[in-house]
């Protein structure tokens, strides 16, 4: 059965990108004004701009000659958005975009890519905004960020009982990771709260779910249990099975990734049953198995004051000492200790 997406996947591919990332900024500013603003000005940040988009409530102002009872103000701003898919250079295009500014007393050209900018380019920008600027009011500020760092900021500004949004950002950077504008399969996990089934998850390397659950192409499985993640392994099979209890067999429905071999046909023979038995729950059907190489204890514990709800995907390259040729058992040392949101 296929998802239903937040985001629509078939149209002219940049004017799809524009149009699914401008949904996103939309929908969050609908859900909470507030969190809108930090996610705008986290992503702004990066470049020395802080947007002041807060709506003032005041009263008695004195004024020329006049003392109203009360006033209501927001200083004008105006975003300008140029997305581009392939790293594109063209100042000469992007100056034709300026003249769209008006009087706003914020003015941001903001430039979204799938790499981030590289600083000669940057430079020519900014050159030719200091020629325009100078013989301007209100100067126009240039900022640029990836459409990872919109995901990443994305994420960081929702908490953990933004169910909706949280589907959301999931949803979009799964169309982003399609549409080949991130590229960081090779350092994501995806974090999975575990409970009641973490220690035969531990004992047969493996993790499970239905099999109608979408998610994003990982690398990483980390078990998340008792406020952090507990167990990391790197993933070497996954597929989807039916198990037949009268005639003890596995049949294969489908498989995604890796080649499942006769010992690990055993392992789920093990696992189903004793999940119905010990659990409670039929994995004999539409259920999809994990394999990994080991999961390796570890404890990169979450900070925020609510649990883990369902699913989280994290990037492993953002923590401070990894290294792309790490083995798992390294990583699992590495986030010994750390924490997360």
């Amino acid at each position: 059965m296929s998802l239903i997406h937040y985001f629509p996947r078939y149209s002219q591919k940049e004017n799809m990108v524009t149009n699914n990332t401008m949904l996103l900024f939309k929908r969050l500013s609908n859900n909470s004004n507030e969190k809108f603003n930090r996610f705008l000005n986290s992503i702004l940040e990066n470049s020395g701009i802080n947007l002041d988009m807060t709506v003032k409530f005041g009263q008695q102002e004195k004024g020329n000659g006049s003392v109203p009872d009360a006033f209501i103000q927001q200083e004008t701003f105006k975003i300008l958005i140029e997305t581009k898919l392939y790293g594109q250079q063209d100042v000469s295009q992007i100056k034709k975009h300026f003249s769209e500014f008006k009087d706003e007393k914020n003015q941001i050209f903001l430039w979204i890519n799938k790499e981030s900018i590289k600083e000669d380019y940057r430079r020519q920008i900014v050159d030719e905004l200091n020629k325009i600027n100078a013989l301007r009011i209100n100067s126009i500020s240039f900022a640029s960020v990836t459409f990872k760092g919109i995901c990443e900021n994305f994420n960081d500004t929702l908490n953990d009982y933004d169910f909706e949004m949280k589907e959301m950002i999931q949803d979009y950077e799964a169309f982003c990771s399609e549409s080949g504008l991130i590229d960081n399969i090779e350092t994501k996990f995806r974090f999975v709260a575990t409970g009641v089934t973490f220690q035969q998850n531990i004992k047969y390397n493996i993790y499970y779910d239905p099999s109608s659950n979408g998610y994003q192409n990982h690398k990483y499985i980390g078990l998340y249990t008792n406020k952090a993640v507990r167990g990391i392994g790197k993933i070497i099979c996954i597929v989807d099975v039916e198990y037949d209890n009268k005639k003890d067999e596995i049949r294969v429905i489908s498989t995604q990734f890796g080649v499942l071999s006769d010992e690990q046909k055993g392992v789920l023979k093990q696992v189903i049953i004793e999940a119905h038995s010990e659990f409670g729950y039929d994995l004999a059907s539409n259920h999809r198995f994990f394999f990994v190489d080991k999961f390796y204890e570890t404890e990169f514990v979450k900070i925020s004051k609510n649990g883990m709800m369902g699913k989280r995907y994290f990037d492993v390259s953002t923590i401070t000492g990894f290294n792309i040729k790490m083995k798992t058992v390294e990583i699992a040392n590495l986030l010994k200790g750390k924490e997360w949101n």
